[in-house]
């Protein structure tokens, strides 16, 4: 449920129904002000549905309507991320997370959105300061021998710093900006706002609505600003590569962690993107974007647990046998279920099989009602066809998969965000590699790999968990088939049972019917007035006219005329009908 919900839930038992009306006023007299600034750069941009809407209710004056717009030529997705620039933070993030949906937004704007950074302006060390006691209990002192007056890096949420424990140990201080989560929910209310009234005006068919993007990205940005999080993953993926001596992951020091700071191992090394400095070295640059793909490839197949942004800022090269990955605040996670249809996607690709993709995609409930299957099926066999007789070595993984993506925007499927983050990851894995080597190619290692996700599913321990989890799965069936079996038998002779039916077309068919039937009761109508006119017409009743009863002539001729009248109507029904 969304939180805003809730929150009015909890304000309306405190203060009642009046109360809940002044706080609503309250809300939206103290947003006006943001609402002003959304609609001007809205306007600015060329996004003036959106400026429309908020002017029909009353939230911004209508004269920004008329306000000059940028007259630089700038295509639709530039225009996009530059006003997601001006509006802040909130606006920046969500334009981060809406860069993975290239399945809604389509290629041209989601690469743009994926230009996005987080260039905000540092908050003085005094502010960080103050949150680091208010958190910690303790002074920056207390806790620390060495602290940098400058953050090494400073971003919409938070910045970080270079710091020494007074146990010795070198450390970076990830700390929270001061009343962040106050404007967050500011904006993701006026999100939440927007998207409700703009769905109101959008397509209906579309397979996702707005107001569901902005729950998404809710969710999304909470985890986010709960630096716990981070750690958490962070030592997961430490747990999962502890015997892989190629990979290192930063240790978590929790005594100096909470929600709003991260205090975590110092990593010394060369980022990947610095591959001036690595060639410097000597060191073999393939060998390192091996490692890498190798250890996002066992992330994926055997840990179902994986970087959600492994962009070159986000590896350091420790030396040519050896590197580390850090920032896991955005991760994928992927179930059994998942797993399966990923795998299932790949082989079905291997071996041309269009109708294992279509099949896949409809398990995973991702094709919309009026999604023309026909046509589906001809866009994927020729992305099978394509890219099947291609080297591996000069197949270019990343690419089949934004077409992959591409397809499925055009055909309104809607893939499930887990996959999309997994998709983004390995164009962003690929785009790693080649920037350290041209000749990098994810395919070949993906190749290589496969042995030893197979190798990783016979072994005894892997064999045994499965057995167990079908075993469980099917002692669960037994257990509670027959409790759901009474429960259905009760509700059967309680009455209690309810039919749900898809109407649509119900309409057609009943204004057809309702034709049918006035046309037929016109025609018994005409049909007995014929018969009736006609025995009148043959006997001697006054009046008459020409020796024939004139009610009877007049009756026949109305009867006539109505015939000729259900005669017309058919002919023009089925003219109409063609």
């Amino acid at each position: 449920m969304w939180y805003k919900e809730i929150n009015k839930q909890k304000i309306s038992l405190v203060l009642g129904v009046g109360g809940e009306v002044l706080v609503r006023i309250s809300s939206r007299y103290k947003n006006l002000k943001r609402y002003k600034k959304i609609g001007e750069v809205t306007v600015k941009y060329g996004f003036d549905i959106v400026a429309e809407k908020l002017c029909e209710k009353g939230l911004i004056p209508k004269f920004i309507l008329s306000m000059k717009k940028t007259d630089r030529n700038l295509s639709e997705g530039e225009r996009f991320r530059y006003a997601l620039e001006e509006l802040g933070p909130t606006f920046i993030k969500l334009g981060q997370i809406l860069s993975t949906r290239r399945d809604l937004l389509g290629e041209e704007v989601a690469n743009e959105l994926a230009k996005l950074q987080d260039n905000i302006v540092p908050f003085p060390l005094e502010m960080a300061r103050e949150v680091f006691e208010k958190e910690m209990k303790m002074t920056i002192e207390d806790a620390f021998d060495s602290f940098s007056i400058k953050p090494m890096a400073s971003a919409s949420i938070g910045q970080v710093y270079e710091a020494r424990l007074k146990t010795g140990e070198n450390v970076v201080v990830k700390i929270q900006r001061p009343n962040i989560s106050a404007i967050i929910e500011r904006d993701l209310d006026i999100l939440f706002n927007l998207a409700k009234l703009l769905d109101e005006h959008m397509d209906q068919d579309k397979p996702v609505k707005l107001k569901e993007m902005v729950e998404e990205f809710y969710y999304s940005i909470k985890r986010e600003m709960d630096y716990t999080n981070e750690a958490r993953n962070a030592e997961r993926f430490s747990e999962n590569f502890k015997d892989d001596k190629q990979i290192v992951v930063p240790k978590v020091y929790w005594n100096y962690s909470t929600k709003r700071v991260l205090t975590l191992e110092r990593i010394y090394g060369v980022k990947i993107m610095d591959t001036k400095t690595l060639k410097n070295k000597g060191w073999d640059l393939i060998k390192i974007a091996n490692i890498g793909a190798e250890a996002f490839m066992k992330q994926v197949f055997i840990h179902g647990f994986f970087h959600g942004d492994p962009h070159p800022g986000n590896i350091f090269a420790i030396n040519e046998n050896q590197i580390a990955f850090i920032d896991f605040g955005v991760v994928g996670y992927l179930d059994k279920s998942s797993m399966r249809m990923l795998t299932n996607i790949f082989t079905s690709g291997a071996r041309k099989d269009v109708e294992g993709l279509v099949n896949t995609l409809i398990e995973m409930d991702a094709i919309a009602p009026d999604t023309n299957m026909r046509r589906l099926k001809e866009d994927m066999a020729m992305l099978v066809n394509l890219y099947y007789n291609i080297p591996l070595k000069k197949l270019n993984l990343g690419e089949a998969i934004q077409e992959l993506v591409e397809i499925a925007f055009i055909n309104k499927i809607t893939l499930p965000p887990q996959l999309l983050i997994l998709f983004k990851s390995i164009v962003t894995l690929e785009g790693s590699g080649k920037y350290l080597h041209p000749e990098f190619s994810l395919s070949s290692i993906t190749k290589g790999f496969i042995k030893e996700i197979y190798l990783h599913r016979l072994r005894p321990q892997q064999v045994l968990a499965e057995i167990r989890d079908y075993t469980e799965e099917i002692i669960f069936g037994i257990r509670y088939l027959p409790k759901q079996l009474r429960s259905l038998i009760k509700r059967i002779e309680n009455n209690d049972i309810k039919l749900k039916m898809d109407h649509s077309g119900f309409e057609v068919l009943h204004e057809s019917i309702n034709r049918l039937t006035n046309i037929m009761a016109l025609s018994l109508i005409t049909s007995a007035l014929i018969i009736g006119s006609s025995y009148m017409i043959r006997h001697d009743t006054e009046p008459s006219l020409y020796g024939m009863s004139l009610f009877g002539l007049i009756t026949f001729i109305i009867a006539t005329v109505l015939g000729v009248g259900v005669i017309i109507s058919i002919f023009i029904n089925n003219w109409y009908k063609k």
